[in-house]
């Protein structure tokens, strides 16, 4: 019986691996699948092996920005878009391995930026599609 759960223990030691989650201010939450494991610094968390999602954002704040972004006026929509681009930026997709760490950093700067990062590349498209028609429609005139 002994050497059984010895053996169930070593069988399943090997199928997990370790998740080091890090942010530039610690004492962020940290949810994993959804599901909150801890605040930051959060070192070597036994998991399973597989893929998951890593957010410092809870799947409730997910889910009002989503039902924001269906069921809401057009500037609510605008807010809630913007959040869940912050909220994006703030989610990672990560492979844990067996027997091996995998770490991740957060960065609390670039979450906080990633609205204005995609404020500019929209406006720069907009901006840019209206200018190529100009300058088509000059080149056409002449």
């Amino acid at each position: 019986m002994q050497i059984l759960l010895l053996i169930a223990v070593l069988n399943s030691s090997t199928t997990n691996g370790y998740l080091t989650v890090n942010t530039d201010k610690p004492g962020v939450n940290v949810y994993l699948d959804g599901e909150l494991i801890g605040a930051t610094p959060i070192l070597n968390f036994s998991v399973k092996s597989g893929e998951y999602s890593i957010s410092l954002y809870d799947t409730k704040t997910i889910e009002n920005e989503y039902w924001n972004l269906r069921k809401a006026g057009l500037l609510q929509k605008m807010l809630s878009f913007w959040q869940l681009i912050r909220i994006d930026a703030a989610t990672q997709r990560v492979r844990v391995n067996p027997n091996r760490t995998t770490k991740i950093s957060f960065y609390t700067s670039r979450i906080n930026c990633a609205p204005t990062l995609a404020k500019f590349i929209f406006g720069g498209t907009i901006i840019g599609i209206f200018g190529l028609g100009f300058l088509t429609g000059i080149l056409i005139a002449k």
